[in-house]
């Protein structure tokens, strides 16, 4: 499942500005992560690592607590649902579906580089470039991770 934000910047909508402090990532050196989607177009927004995207997880993980209070049910840190139900890591929810979108975007951005002359575009382009592939590295190597605790590696 991803999370939506609302009432964003034109920037922290593109990709390019932390969701909770609004730091530039084009102008500062900061590391950022993706933390869910704008509701407007399902775009990717980010906030920086650290200290912005562990206060969207606590806050995350303190609104599911307080859901499963209301609902009685009992509290899950098993890495699997209450029904019993697999990881959803490999979910096209989860994270190889996002990898899958992020490439699936890299190769779209590669064909637009290819074709484009236009020094702003160009620009965004790369900003674009470099936010997907980052985080597909992440997803790539969580995915990965993850076949390698189960045994699934297929080797």
């Amino acid at each position: 499942m991803e999370r939506y934000f609302w009432h964003l910047s034109a920037a922290q909508k593109d990709g390019m500005a932390c969701l909770v402090c609004g730091a530039d990532f084009l102008k500062e050196r900061i590391t950022s992560v993706p933390v869910g989607r704008s509701p407007d177009d399902e775009s990717q927004v980010f906030a920086c690592s650290e200290p912005c995207a562990r206060r969207i997880a606590d806050e995350a993980e303190q609104m599911a607590h307080e859901l499963r209070t209301v609902a009685g049910a009992p509290e899950s840190g098993d890495g699997v649902d209450g029904a019993g139900r697999d990881d959803p890591v490999f979910c096209v929810d989860g994270h190889f579906g996002s990898l899958l979108r992020d490439l699936r975007t890299l190769a779209g951005t590669e064909a637009l580089l290819t074709t484009s002359d236009d020094l702003a575009t160009i620009r965004f382009l790369l900003a674009m470039t470099a936010r997907h592939a980052e985080a597909a590295m992440m997803r790539a190597r969580l995915v990965l991770a993850r076949t390698e605790q189960t045994g699934d590696g297929g080797e």
